[in-house]
């Protein structure tokens, strides 16, 4: 994507230097006319700016239903999906601690996120951590070494072929992650972050975009 955008830069710096050589060939003063009031500019010339104009066009609107037709293609997330060690979106602080006990670090805060509402963070070993509003999860992160895995089976490490494969096409790409909204709500779902061609860490839950 990043190469389509610098040819749209590309064409349309060469439609701006056509123009500009066109017009200093072109234009001619006759003798006797006072500051250039008088100019010709040559057709050959205005026909190849435009056409060049007209390139530049159909590029960008080749872009445009390219990045369409990749959002028609994207994968979605069915909510049973929304699983990360073991844990669903939405399961509740007694689910977690029956399966992890209790966590060796807990925060909590308010945010303007949830209109006020206290955020409860559980910090577990493995690099866990969940968020918690009203005892129920909206947030699970994996990151580092954790040997966790998604409902699907992806880890941190997974190269970023086999996630394709395992769960289709982004929803979207914004910066490192890799975005796979749900199908009921486009506000949660997995955020997998991808460095050097792995996984890195894996966020599932409130996305916060």
């Amino acid at each position: 994507m990043c190469a389509a955008f610098v040819g749209i830069a590309v064409l349309a710096g060469v439609a701006a230097s056509l123009a500009v050589d066109a017009y200093r060939s072109a234009v001619t003063v006759p003798p006797g006319v006072d500051g250039g009031k008088r100019v010709t500019i040559a057709r050959d010339a205005v026909e190849q700016t435009l056409s060049a104009d007209d390139a530049v066009k159909r590029e960008a609107e080749a872009l445009r239903q390219h990045r369409a037709e990749e959002q028609n293609s994207a994968a979605r997330i069915v909510r049973e999906a929304l699983v990360l060690g073991d844990i669903a979106y939405g399961a509740t602080e007694a689910d977690v601690r029956a399966r992890y006990g209790a966590p060796y670090e807990t925060e909590s805060e308010r945010s303007m996120r949830y209109a006020g509402k206290q955020v409860v963070e559980y910090e577990y070993a493995d690099s866990l951590s969940l968020d918690f509003v009203d005892g129920l999860v909206r947030l699970v992160k994996i990151s580092e070494r954790s040997s966790l895995t998604s409902g699907k089976g992806v880890r941190i490490g997974t190269p970023v072929e086999e996630l394709r494969r395992v769960y289709g096409e982004p929803s979207m790409i914004y910066g490192e992650d890799y975005i796979y909204f749900s199908e009921e709500d486009p506000t949660i779902g997995f955020a997998f972050e991808i460095a050097h061609g792995r996984v890195e860490e894996i966020k599932m839950g409130d996305l916060g975009l």
